[in-house]
């Protein structure tokens, strides 16, 4: 979806350089096969000022636009998971308290952790975010979401995956500074080609403070639960919510005690 308007971008130059070629070549037709750099300059001129070169540009332009549309429509339904997932993180990003330059690696560290579930995951909290805003309509926000019985479900049983994975607990919080400090300083447009974005050395330390200000905030919508949301964590995840947490919220204490 994303690749399709730079592609719609190409074929517009592409159609251009041909209309550019095409009329060059009628020029040398009329000049004993010759053209001349004052002929190019006459025959961009021409282009540049053509009413056909306006229905063309304004073709192009409506295709952009509705691949745009066609893009954030889709990526409406991509961010629902990663909404909920952040979603009590999200004053901290708002306020930069946390660089909001970390949150493709705070997601990357989420899909390491629970893998394919995550597309499962993502298509059914598109749904219920799609359910809610026909239900609601304009007055749909998404803390409506937040607070679905589904999508708390959802949420649950991605704070699981995270407690477990952190079992070994000094290991697993070490790899996760790695993840979180680390930027891309490349990208890659053909085999052997390259496109510096800069040296890395910008981006934002991930601190101690940083680290229990994530997990804190992430974990504090589960200390807390009713009895009925307890009851349904606990057929969502086979697991009393202390049982699920203990080990993690000590070792985090723990961490937090260390000078």
């Amino acid at each position: 979806m994303f690749a399709k308007g730079p592609l719609q971008i190409r074929h517009a130059v592409v159609t251009m350089l041909d209309a550019f070629v095409a009329t060059a070549d009628e020029a040398a037709m009329r000049n004993g096969g010759q053209v001349t750099a004052d002929d190019i300059a006459k025959i961009a001129d021409a282009m540049k000022q053509s009413g056909e070169m306006d229905n063309f540009y304004r073709a192009v332009f409506g295709q952009i636009v509705n691949t745009i549309v066609e893009a954030q429509n889709q990526n409406r339904r991509v961010n629902a998971f990663g909404r909920l997932v952040v979603h009590p993180l999200s004053d901290f990003f708002q306020s930069q308290q946390l660089d909001r330059g970390m949150l493709h690696n705070f997601f990357f560290f989420v899909h390491s952790l629970v893998g394919e579930t995550e597309q499962e995951w993502n298509d059914a909290c598109a749904d219920i975010v799609e359910e809610l805003r026909a239900k609601l309509g304009e007055s749909f926000t998404w803390d409506d979401f937040y607070r679905d019985p589904r999508a708390e479900t959802i949420f649950w049983q991605v704070l699981v995956k995270i407690a477990q994975a952190f079992k070994r607990f000094e290991t697993r919080r070490d790899w996760l500074f790695k993840i979180m400090q680390h930027k891309q300083t490349s990208i890659s447009l053909a085999p052997n080609k390259y496109v510096n974005l800069g040296d890395g050395h910008d981006v934002a330390q991930f601190t101690k403070a940083d680290f229990l200000t994530v997990f804190d905030n992430l974990f504090a919508p589960v200390r807390n639960l009713s009895f009925e949301q307890a009851v349904r964590f606990e057929q969502a995840t086979g697991l009393e919510p202390k049982a699920a947490f203990a080990k993690f919220f000590d070792d985090l204490a723990a961490y937090r005690a260390e000078g």
